[in-house]
């Protein structure tokens, strides 16, 4: 049965296919619009400006071991007022290519490229199905709410327009069994008042558990201060869990102040020294490697699973003056000893890797262990 849907304009009923062509004719119109009016041209400006703001700006050329000025001797020669917009991009791409930072990007119309995944450039096609974790097939949050957890609940619905694009729920919560609690974190939200409502809900519900299990696997990072109430509420003391520092415009090489980032215990907390398991592996990025910094300042905190990426830097995002957008990393975060962690990632204190065939059976062998672990330790 073939149904026409219908809608009236001005009284009179057009079938939704006219309306369809009418809406692609008028989106075809506005992206040429855009196009032809998008910003390009001045490659040695753009070229002088983007070599401009990482020397003053970029906070990682020691980790690299990169040599901007060498950089800049090498490419500025092959800049001059008739490089194409395409040469210039492709200059762009080789610079951070070279610098390996996944927290490094430059884009132009239809066109981005992401330093440090190994991928060439992408379209806006290409984007609809980038995802930042890796395909690494060592994690499956279906498996634990079909094999694990007694009941589920997941909060905070979060729409994405940018990389990985989708409908998703932030929070994933239950019980385990021996009446351990479970929250995974699918990544680090920005809607603060969402994420403190769904953070207290657990705090609340889970209070009497003999145990917490933290998993931040696969979480794609975001902003660390929302969710650093959660690792407040099992904070007893007052902790530094990182050493922050900007760069000095002046020197590649040198840094202003040193700046230690400190996690204070949450004022009412509920917490009775259980113990805690935070579950991370390769996928665990950014803002979420920050959370875990904070929580392994814990005593009562045993990181079990696989590294974590190694990707810690605070960004700063601009445009270039041909109209075309870069992202850079402009801080230099190492742990709560001051011990350098770009590119390292945070390794665990018990080292499993899950099992793609394990997985399929329906068994996460990391969740296993650490029930195992809590319910010995409670007896």
């Amino acid at each position: 049965m073939v149904i026409i849907c219908t809608f009236q304009i001005y009284g009179h009923p057009i079938a939704m296919n006219k309306r369809i062509v009418l809406l692609l004719i008028a989106l075809l119109l506005i992206g040429s619009y855009f196009y032809l009016g998008r910003s390009k041209g001045k490659p040695v400006e753009s070229f002088e400006a983007f070599h401009k703001v990482f020397s003053e700006k970029y906070a990682l050329f020691d980790v690299k071991q990169i040599d901007w000025d060498a950089e800049y001797q090498h490419y500025s020669k092959l800049v001059n007022e008739h490089t194409s917009d395409d040469e210039l991009f492709a200059i762009f791409q080789e610079m951070l290519q070279k610098l390996d930072d996944k927290h490094c990007y430059i884009y132009r119309f239809n066109e981005i490229y992401f330093s440090g995944f190994g991928l060439p450039s992408l379209n806006y096609y290409d984007l609809l199905s980038f995802d930042f974790r890796l395909p690494r097939n060592g994690f499956s949050l279906d498996v634990i709410e079909d094999e694990y957890l007694l009941e589920s609940e997941k909060s905070l619905q979060v729409y994405s327009f940018l990389p990985p694009m989708g409908i998703r729920k932030v929070f994933t919560t239950g019980w385990l069994q021996d009446s351990i609690a479970y929250i995974h974190m699918s990544e680090m939200s920005n809607r603060s008042e969402e994420v403190h409502e769904s953070i207290q809900h657990f705090l609340k519900k889970y209070q009497t558990a003999k145990g917490y299990v933290i998993d931040v696997r696969d979480n794609i990072g975001g902003y660390s201060m929302p969710s650093k109430e959660l690792a407040a509420h099992f904070s007893q003391e007052e902790h530094t869990y990182a050493i922050s520092r900007l760069r000095n415009p002046e020197n590649t090489a040198k840094f202003k102040a040193a700046e230690p980032w400190i996690l204070y215990p949450a004022r009412e907390s509920t917490y009775q020294n259980q113990p805690i398991a935070l579950l991370t592996n390769r996928n665990t990025q950014s803002a979420a490697e920050l959370f875990c910094l904070m929580m392994m300042t814990l005593p009562r905190v045993k990181q079990i699973g696989d590294t974590t990426s190694g990707i810690f830097a605070d960004t700063h995002i601009g445009k270039l003056p041909n109209g075309w957008e870069y992202r850079l990393s402009v801080r230099k975060t190492n742990n709560a000893h001051d011990a350098v962690v770009e590119d390292i990632g945070l390794v665990p204190d018990i080292l499993i890797q899950n099992d793609y065939q394990e997985l399929q059976a329906g068994r996460d062998l990391v969740l296993d262990w650490v029930i195992e672990d809590m319910i010995i330790n409670n007896n």
